[in-house]
């Protein structure tokens, strides 16, 4: 200042200079110093001048320096750089950055057509008329496109282009940003492409966000939005703001949305929304499509910033045009600061990081803060101008972002570091995402299941584990290859299956593949057709189950379920179903079939001497043989125990023929069967008897044709045995005739349609002694049916247990009447009892509980057994007799001399009587041999101290006879026909000379 006043005091040249003064007060100022020498009348030269004070145009030239600077810096970092075409000079300036982009040396001026060339064949067009529309209309433009390099490089660009006018408002040039956003379209399609392979959409976004068209429809929802909405977004979808959220309408966010669409703003405000009595931040950025806006709750203010100078304005729009949080951090003052994106991502406003370092560093995690501290003061202390490090940073929520921090360090002279910018990128979604990918993968791999990712072209894509486990090819070997090639030996199926699935999207089923060794398998498989960015079929992805133990098991099930365990014999089951369809394909064709039932002969008895086991061996062979006799069209089932069924099909186109080929089929299964069996160290023989019916065309049902073949086999039973026999209608007439009778057997004792009637007994003196209750049958239709037409069928069905208990309680009945009548009060009752109602479980409570019921004397009660029935349990039926006989009840034995008579155990039963069989009776005075068996009879009864009574008696010669020979009583027509109660009853007053009333109704 001294030297450029003495200068303008010597006359060298004005006064013109700025310095720094300092006033009283301390404080600095900036000034202009202007000054001449003027000379007065008296010569005396004067320095006469102004001082102008430009601090605040020295503050703002300073300020511009370091936005210069910092927007220098944030181009290199983010790759960003300005450009400006000038319609006077007509070239385009680019700036280093922009030049460094197309790999052009620096301070490139290309004109505007040089420039466009630059750009791939594809976009020319388009950016021509964008830049065209914007040099003439003044339409900015912001797009994202292709260029190529000078050395041939591809490279994606985001262009913006803004006009630039005068203060008439003409058009003068544009200018604009320029953007390398190569890495970030690879970021785009890498995370598209794992979408795509893990068919999932990541919907991880923090905020609520959603999109609206120019007429105000919603476009589309986050998974947030829709929670804060209340609302599903398919609800929404398409449907207009305005309409759905009506109290909208009005407020702030009315008014700001319409400012955003009609300016082509970003809007940011706060609004309460009554319906929901929530306060949201909304952040609202315009496009061509429409609004996306993002909100959520909010407690504070969050503030913005606005450019003061033209460079701010650019740093603004370079600051939002990237989505890293970009900062500065000026090591002189200690001072630091943060752009908007800090909000985006952390929710911090920007203002919260003005001042110290430690504003940021004490959101570091503190599991990190220590290290990246010690790396950021490493870098700055070194020598190196960048700066990068990834840690954990802390939210304004208090949840965790992962980050990736970079940062360029600006040095002075002297090498130290001075200021250091750079930007923040938040890597948690990308992190989060990596580790989903990498956690489902492995869980890929952990499946028990096969996955396998395929081309269109059948090539392998991807192969777990599971795959690897299940076909033994690793992952190396069957990536790349056809699976037709690995897996399958025709792939008929495969192909089958694949047009399937690119038809309907996806495909399930079971398909047989095969394994490395060579071995098939079955597996379960489920097959969806995975589609590009664009819709179109990709690949198919599928899941497959190894079902080889499930088929295992059904095999194993089927034949439980269909087949004899035993013989391995379709059973009874399998027969019905292959007899049904046999039948149906007879109609349909005309043909005859014919049903064979094969029942062996004896076979109880071969069981009951060498045991079951013996007796399986039998029928495993039977089932060989009979297996051997028959086509493989026919079918051989075991129906149950020794029973067997063979089921032949089209045996003949008509009835001649087929009987004369089954009957030949059947010798030979009657030859086949009568061969010896070896039962291990047995040798056995053993005959069948087979029941035929012919399958015709006709409407006959299953069930009625095998109860035709069974009818046929007893028919054969009856025949000798060991034979075969065709059914005949007169068999279903007696059975039809059989079923009927046991209907009314049934009714008969509902509706107590049976009696008693009794048949005298008269000893020596001529004397009634007792009687033989006999049942009757009175029916309404048939009159009085004769016990020999129901008791053996009474016997077959179980009937006769309720039967003879009705008889027993009825005799008893009836001795308790005559006890009353002095005359009739000595006379017994024998009562037959069936060998079923003897050996019945309850048969002694049965027969005391009649006594006790009726209040009959014991002592009257007779029962008598027949032969037969003693065979079976012969130790209990001793048991029961002894029980019964404490009790004062007689036992008679009916028949005697019928059955085996074996004085072994006559010896041992509690027997009273012996009753001699009416067929030795009727000729024992022409027949020297039914004399000789009725004289032996007798003689036994009196050697063993048992009375003896003869049945059937019809003259006086043969009774004389018995007495003569020591008979003690006898019964029959001579005295008189088994008669009712009252009847007996006169019988006995006429012969005593009185009419008791003895008589008992029942």
């Amino acid at each position: 200042m001294l030297y450029a006043i003495d200068r303008a005091a010597r006359n060298e040249g004005p006064l013109d200079i700025e310095c720094r003064m300092k006033r009283p007060t301390g404080e600095v100022r900036y000034v202009h110093s202007r000054g001449d020498l003027i000379h007065g009348n008296d010569e005396q030269a004067i320095l006469f001048g102004t001082v102008q004070d430009i601090t605040d145009r020295i503050m703002r030239q300073h300020e511009a320096e370091k936005n210069a600077l910092l927007l220098q810096i944030a181009s290199r970092i983010s790759h960003l750089g300005g450009w400006k075409f000038d319609v006077g000079t007509g070239h385009v300036i680019w700036s280093d950055e922009v030049c460094r982009i197309h790999e052009v040396p620096c301070n490139t001026s290309p004109t505007p057509q040089e420039a466009i060339n630059f750009y791939a064949p594809e976009w020319r067009q388009k950016i021509q008329a964008r830049f065209d529309a914007c040099i003439k209309n003044g339409v900015p433009y912001d797009e994202e496109l292709q260029i190529i390099t000078v050395t041939g490089r591809t490279v994606w660009v985001r262009a913006i282009g803004e006009p630039v006018r005068d203060v008439e408002n003409v058009i003068t040039g544009i200018q604009g940003a320029f953007q390398d956003i190569s890495e970030r379209k690879r970021t785009e399609e890498n995370a598209q492409l794992l979408e795509q392979r893990m068919t999932t959409t990541l919907d991880s976004i923090t905020d609520a966000f959603y999109t609206l068209d120019r007429q105000w429809r919603f476009t589309y929802l986050n998974r947030e939005a829709e929670r804060l909405f209340q609302r599903p977004r398919q609800e929404l979808l398409g449907k207009v703001l305005w309409e759905e959220f009506g109290a909208l309408q009005g407020q702030i966010g009315y008014r700001e949305f319409h400012r955003a669409v009609q300016e082509n703003c970003t809007v940011a405000f706060e609004e309460f929304y009554a319906p929901y009595h929530v306060w949201s931040e909304v952040r609202a950025y315009p496009s061509e499509e429409g609004l996306t806006v993002y909100f959520h709750d909010i407690t504070n203010t969050k503030k913005t910033q606005e450019a003061l100078q033209v460079s701010e304005e650019r740093f603004r729009i370079i600051a939002k045009s990237t989505n890293d949080a970009l900062w500065d951090y000026d090591l002189i003052s200690n001072t630091n600061w943060r752009s908007e994106t800090v909000m985006n991502l952390f929710g911090y406003a920007p203002e919260e990081f003005e001042g110290s370092i430690n504003l940021w560093s004490d959101r570091i995690h503190q599991d990190d803060r220590s290290r990246v501290l010690n790396s950021l003061d490493a870098a700055l202390t070194g020598e190196g101008d960048r700066w990068s490090d990834e840690y954990n940073f802390v939210r304004k929520d208090g949840s965790i972002s992962y980050v990736l921090d970079r940062g360029f360090i600006i040095r002075n002279g002297e090498g130290k570091a001075t200021r250091v910018t750079g930007a923040m990128v938040d890597l948690t979604e990308r992190r989060e995402a990596d580790a989903r990918l990498r956690e489902q993968a492995s869980l890929l791999d952990k499946a028990k299941d096969a996955i396998v990712v395929r081309g269109l072209d059948n090539r392998v894509h991807y192969w777990n584990k599971g795959a690897e486990r299940l076909y033994g090819w690793t992952a190396e070997e069957a990536i790349g290859r056809s699976v037709a090639e690995l897996l399958y030996e025709d792939p008929t199926d495969l192909h089958d299956a694949t047009r399937q699935v690119i038809e309907l999207g996806e495909w399930s089923g079971e398909i047989t593949e095969r394994r490395k060794n060579g071995t098939t398998l079955p597996v379960e498989a489920q097959w969806t057709l995975v589609h590009d960015e664009a819709g179109q079929p990709k690949s198919i992805f599928a899941i497959k189950t190894d079902i080889s133990l499930r088929k295992a098991a059904e095999r194993r099930v089927q034949q439980l379920a269909f087949y004899d365990p035993l013989t391995q014999l379709p059973n009874r089951q399998l027969l019905m179903d292959r007899l049904e369809r046999a039948m149906a394909a007879g109609t349909q064709s005309g043909h005859v079939g014919a049903l064979l039932f094969i029942d062996l002969d004896d076979f109880k008895s071969l069981n009951d001497t060498l045991g079951h086991a013996t007796g399986d061996l039998l029928l495993q062979q039977v089932g060989l043989r009979l297996t051997a006799c028959v086509n493989d069209t026919d079918t051989v089932a075991r129906f149950g125990g020794d029973e067997f069924v063979v089921l032949l099909e089209r045996i003949g186109e008509n009835i001649e023929e087929a009987v004369a080929r089954t009957t030949s089929k059947g010798e030979s299964i009657l030859d086949a069967l009568n061969q010896i069996y070896h039962l291990g160290d047995y040798e056995h023989n053993s005959t069948p008897s087979i029941g035929i019916t012919l399958l015709k065309n006709d409407e006959v049902d299953i069930g009625e044709l095998l109860k035709q073949a069974d009818m046929a086999m007893y028919q054969a039973k009856a025949a000798g045995r060991n034979t075969l026999c065709f059914f005949d209608p007169r068999m279903q007439a007696a059975v039809s005739a059989r079923m009927s009778l046991e209907a009314d057997l049934r009714q008969g004792l509902r509706e107590r349609q049976f009696l008693l009637h009794y048949q005298p007994q008269v000893d020596k003196a001529g004397r009634i002694t007792g009687v033989e209750a006999l049942i009757r049958w009175q029916h309404p239709k048939r009159g009085m049916v004769s016990p020999l037409e129901f008791i053996q069928l009474a016997e077959e069905t179980g009937l006769i247990l309720p039967l003879g208990e009705w008889v027993l309680e009825t005799a008893c009945r009836q001795l308790a009447s005559w006890a009353a009548v002095p005359k009739l009060a000595d006379l017994e009752i024998a009562v037959n009892v069936s060998a079923r109602q003897f050996h019945y479980h309850g048969f002694v409570e049965q027969v005391l509980g009649a006594l006790a019921i009726t209040g009959a004397i014991p002592q009257r009660l007779k029962l008598e057994l027949t032969e037969s029935m003693l065979f079976e349990n012969l130790e209990g039926t001793i048991s029961k007799m002894n029980v019964l006989k404490a009790r004062g009840i007689s036992f008679a034995l009916d028949d005697f001399g019928t059955g085996y008579s074996s004085l072994a155990y006559l010896k041992r039963l509690p027997l009273d009587m012996l009753k001699i069989d009416r067929s030795f009776v009727r000729d024992l005075l022409t027949n020297a041999n039914d004399a000789v068996i009725a004289r032996t009879i007798i003689a036994l009864g009196c050697n063993l101290g048992l009375k003896v009574i003869a049945e059937g008696v019809e003259t006086e010669d043969q009774r004389d006879f018995l007495f003569q020979h020591g008979c003690d009583a006898y019964q029959g027509y001579l005295c008189t026909k088994p008669l009712p109660a009252h009847d007996v009853a006169a019988i006995i007053a006429t012969r005593s000379g009185t009419m008791p009333n003895g008589n008992q109704t029942s």
